[in-house]
């Protein structure tokens, strides 16, 4: 343990320094001579002449902040934070959006862009950036394909993005769509190609998951209904043809890993160090 460092009481007789009563005083290092006050007396620079002349009415404590203003000051620093917070969200529907317009662009050019962009286990070695635009790449021949996706990517990033930040946000949902993307290359047929978000998007789900389990009691309130919407997407992608199940598999548990590990770091970030 430290000790400050030891004041003069002065010769004896003389007044009691009322600064004596609140316990070790602070070092007095780097202060500046006051000229006002008598030889030998240290200055207090921060309450001046009136206290060390024995008014210590002039020492007036700087009152703490209420428990409203607290409150308020950090709504408005949450309001201005939600306020720009789906910036990623936003960036990934246009890229998913823009990635579309160049899918009919090529097919109007007579290239096929299911083979050029869509992820097929058989054909990567040969193209391999496909693990990654597949996950930017939607069906040209069904486009709520495209519409549902991104409706559900913007739902999710309504409730993500400010709760862990743009980076962490941006993280689940590039690690979800390489982790359906594997799914994809370990379970689905050779020729078959598979184009979508949905291994991202399931990824999100995997995190809101995790973050329900391991994030803290206030996000338990909600798990029944996300439980329930993950269940339902997870039998219509099991029960219904030409949906890739294998990329909705991948993405929910590279989610659920992801998140697992950020809420890890982010506890062990807070706790006291030896």
């Amino acid at each position: 343990m430290t000790q400050g460092p030891h004041e003069p009481s002065g010769e004896p007789g003389s007044p009691r320094d009322p600064r004596s009563d609140s316990g070790p005083q602070l070092p007095q290092y780097g202060r500046m001579a006051d000229p006002s006050q008598p030889a030998g007396q240290p200055s207090d620079p921060l309450q001046g002449a009136s206290w060390q002349a024995g008014h210590p009415e002039a020492r007036q404590a700087r009152p703490a902040p209420s428990v409203p203003s607290v409150r308020q000051a950090r709504q408005a620093r949450q309001a201005r934070r939600r306020g720009g917070a789906m910036t990623v969200t936003w960036v990934l529907i246009g890229i998913n959006v823009a990635v579309y317009a160049v899918q009919w662009l090529l097919s109007l050019m007579g290239i096929n862009p299911l083979v050029l962009l869509g992820l097929a286990p058989g054909y990567v070695s040969q193209a391999p950036w496909t693990v990654i635009t597949s996950g930017f790449s939607h069906s040209m021949s069904n486009p709520a394909h495209l519409l549902l996706n991104m409706y559900t990517l913007w739902i999710f990033g309504r409730m993500l993005e400010p709760e862990i930040g743009r980076g962490r946000f941006l993280t689940v949902y590039l690690l979800s769509l390489l982790g359906g993307a594997a799914a994809v290359l370990l379970l689905s047929p050779a020729y078959t190609f598979t184009v979508g978000a949905s291994g991202a998007v399931f990824g999100l789900f995997g995190a809101v998951l995790a973050l329900a389990l391991w994030g803290g009691r206030r996000y338990r309130e909600n798990l029944s209904g996300i439980l329930v919407l993950i269940g339902f997407n997870t039998a219509f992608g099991l029960f219904f043809p030409g949906i890739s199940w294998q990329g909705h598999l991948g993405g929910i548990v590279t989610g659920m890993v992801v998140m697992g590990a950020l809420l890890g770091l982010r506890g062990r970030g807070r706790r006291p160090r030896g």
